[in-house]
């Protein structure tokens, strides 16, 4: 088992933390920490590896969503219930809110004065549809200050391996791009990086872990394996969280 955690999170109570792919029980090619469901791996197995994360992030319950590439945002009412969205509305104690991933981004999203956060789910698509502005508008209309809000960005795909076509490079500015040897590639980080700052985020208060899902056979990458399984991080408070809804 392993992972790595934005320790700043600590200090108000919470953990942001990102597992790898290890310590599970799923068979290969999904081996060994799967978490989701839909990629073929068998259910019991993927129930296994759900309860491991539960008993390392210390949650009682874990809240997914089903990710749809959108910029769709929920709150987590019922953990029974998996809801299409790409973003989890965080505010209740030991509740681990998770994103799966496998090159896309997970962010994560926290207020540190009200102790509320989001955790989503940005590819290409939910970057194009601003899932990353969208959500700090929503922590704004939920009381929270950019000012407050720090943000930290999961191992995903970087711009040195996410090569993308023209038909995806022109749906964005020429920033975000990078072109080499013939081959276009994007920018996930600098995209939703720019949305925050527009919104208000410190960009002080943004941390990218750096570490590239397609590069680290740490992390599955659907990119580089095709047939794999999903990664997962996000958010838990302990006791003492807001519980605000």
């Amino acid at each position: 088992m392993g992972y790595i955690e934005d320790r700043r999170y600590l200090k108000f109570g919470a953990r942001c933390l990102f597992f790898n792919r290890l310590g599970g029980v799923s068979k290969p090619p999904y081996d060994s920490l799967n978490v989701s469901f839909n990629v073929g791996d068998n259910e019991n197995s993927v129930n296994a590896n759900i309860g491991i994360l539960k008993e390392i992030s210390d949650a009682k319950e874990v809240c997914l969503i089903n990710q749809v590439h959108s910029n769709k945002i929920v709150f987590c009412d019922d953990t029974s219930k998996v809801t299409n969205a790409d973003g989890i509305y965080a505010d209740k104690a030991n509740i681990f809110y998770g994103i799966k991933f496998a090159d896309c981004m997970p962010i994560v999203l926290f207020d540190t004065k009200n102790r509320i956060g989001l955790c989503l789910h940005a590819g290409w698509r939910g970057s194009k549809l601003k899932i990353a502005k969208k959500a700090v508008k929503f922590l704004k209309e939920k009381g929270s200050e950019p000012k407050n809000v720090i943000a930290t960005f999961g191992p995903h795909i970087c711009n040195r391996c996410y090569e993308i076509q023209d038909d995806v490079a022109s749906q964005f500015e020429s920033e975000f791009i990078r072109i080499d040897n013939g081959k276009i590639y994007l920018d996930l980080s600098l995209i939703n990086k720019t949305q925050l700052i527009e919104e208000g985020v410190f960009d002080n208060s943004v941390v990218d872990m750096n570490i590239c899902t397609y590069e680290s056979n740490e992390f599955f990458s659907y990119r580089r394996d095709k047939i794999c399984g999903r990664n997962i991080g996000g958010l838990i408070f302990k006791d003492g969280a807001s519980d605000r809804s």
